[in-house]
């Protein structure tokens, strides 16, 4: 008995050995892929327009389509998903590159997680080549059985089990992924359910019906309020309601619905069930004054407390370029109210109880976007370019750091 305790303990040890050297060569000091992790504004909305062609909700049941999607697209695509990290998508004839790479925090191991895994489309399906995370290299097929499991024990399985039945055929092409499929729309129904539970469902619901209450209430019957004096009373009502991660789910629903109603989109678009919901009293939400301000504000708020901060700057910073070529021009005071609800969006998704701390007190129009006072708009692309350089132009990053100091200036953001 003693000399089977000691061959198990021996055993055990072995293999805590042997994990211990994988974690070593999984995790490494150096990225496989490089760069910040941000989108830019032309890669957004390339990806887009790549959703708005190939919508299959204009699509009949049954009919047959295929779509091709350009690598930097696909790469975008991947990269919007994935909410964490950064990934690079390189297709050639019959085989695709695919590089991640997660930072993480500092550790004796290092602070990257790399995976790199070279793809091809097999008889069965999707075949992996090869496949490395860190420097240790794992069989194609060992791989693939293990994410095969994975998938078979999470959530995901049904709607996979379904996309397989609806696509015919993908073929990688240098630079292009080509997928030919039959529209079912219970696929569409099955990601809505997946994307939002019954539970968030009803927290929606229930925020908007906040919302209405708090719209119908405030402008003393007039037509036209500060975001903050329906904004703050709603964070201060779920703060008193709320606690621990909660309070950052009530603050993400609230600023989800207030954003579809600002932006004058159909939230039944994403919960079918919407469409049956009370609408608020016709009332104009502004902030600094301006309705098109706290439009800017809170869906950048919106999207960096539910998408992350880099979705919601390429976003904010892709509507100022595609304005500059046929809508209002590029305004910096736009881009300030993108900025600055990207900031408060960052407060939900990290820190709500410091942001309910702040709001204890009430808030105004002043504390959630600072002064856009010589802030230059309406620049048409020529005059743009020829000020500012274009984004990221040496012109343009000194207006731009304008500011985020006075964003980094008002109380709410220290």
């Amino acid at each position: 008995m003693k000399r089977l305790l000691v061959g198990l303990l021996a055993v055990i040890l072995l293999l805590l050995a042997g994990v211990t050297v994988l974690a070593f060569r999984a995790i490494q000091d150096t990225p496989l892929v490089t760069g910040d992790g941000v989108l830019s504004p032309s890669a957004v909305s390339r990806a887009k327009t790549v959703i708005r062609l190939n919508d299959p909700r204009r699509l009949r049941p049954g009919t047959n389509r295929e779509s091709r999607i350009l690598a930097p697209d696909l790469e975008t695509l991947v990269n919007l998903a994935l909410r964490r990290g950064h990934a690079t998508v390189v297709l050639e004839d019959g085989l695709a590159d695919l590089r991640y790479t997660l930072a993480m925090p500092a550790t004796p191991l290092g602070r990257y997680l790399n995976l790199w895994a070279r793809v091809a489309v097999g008889p069965e399906g999707v075949e992996f080549h090869k496949v490395r995370v860190g420097s240790v290299p794992i069989p194609g097929p060992l791989f693939r059985m293990g994410l095969d499991y994975a998938i078979g024990k999470s959530e995901l399985a049904p709607d996979l089990a379904l996309l397989r039945q609806t696509i015919h055929h993908v073929a990688f092409v240098p630079g292009e992924l080509r997928i030919r499929y039959t529209w079912k729309p219970e696929i569409l129904d099955s990601a809505r359910a997946r994307v939002l539970s019954q539970e968030d469902r009803e927290r929606l619901a229930a925020a908007h019906l906040r919302l209405v209450a708090h719209m119908d209430q405030a402008g003393d019957g007039r037509r036209q309020a500060p975001l903050a004096d329906v904004l703050g009373p709603l964070l201060q009502e779920a703060a008193g309601a709320n606690a621990g991660t909660d309070l950052g789910r009530a603050y993400r629903n609230l600023l989800l619905v207030t954003a579809f109603q600002l932006s004058g989109r159909n939230i039944a678009q994403l919960v079918p069930e919407a469409a049956q919901w009370p609408r608020p009293r016709p009332l104009t939400l502004t902030l600094r004054g301006r309705e098109d301000l706290a439009q800017h504000f809170m869906v950048s708020a919106a999207l960096a407390a539910w998408a992350g901060e880099p979705l919601a700057s390429a976003v904010g910073v892709g509507k100022e370029v595609d304005d500059a070529h046929s809508g209002s021009g590029f305004s910096f005071a736009d881009l300030a109210a993108d900025r600055a609800g990207t900031r408060l969006g960052e407060l939900v998704a990290g820190n709500p109880q410091r942001l309910a701390a702040a709001v204890g007190a009430g808030l105004t129009d002043t504390a959630l976007l600072p002064s856009i006072t010589g802030l230059p708009e309406s620049m048409m692309t020529a005059e743009f370019q020829r000020r500012f350089g274009g984004v990221g132009a040496p012109a343009y990053q000194r207006m731009s750091d304008e500011i985020d100091r006075r964003i980094d200036a008002l109380s709410l953001f220290r």
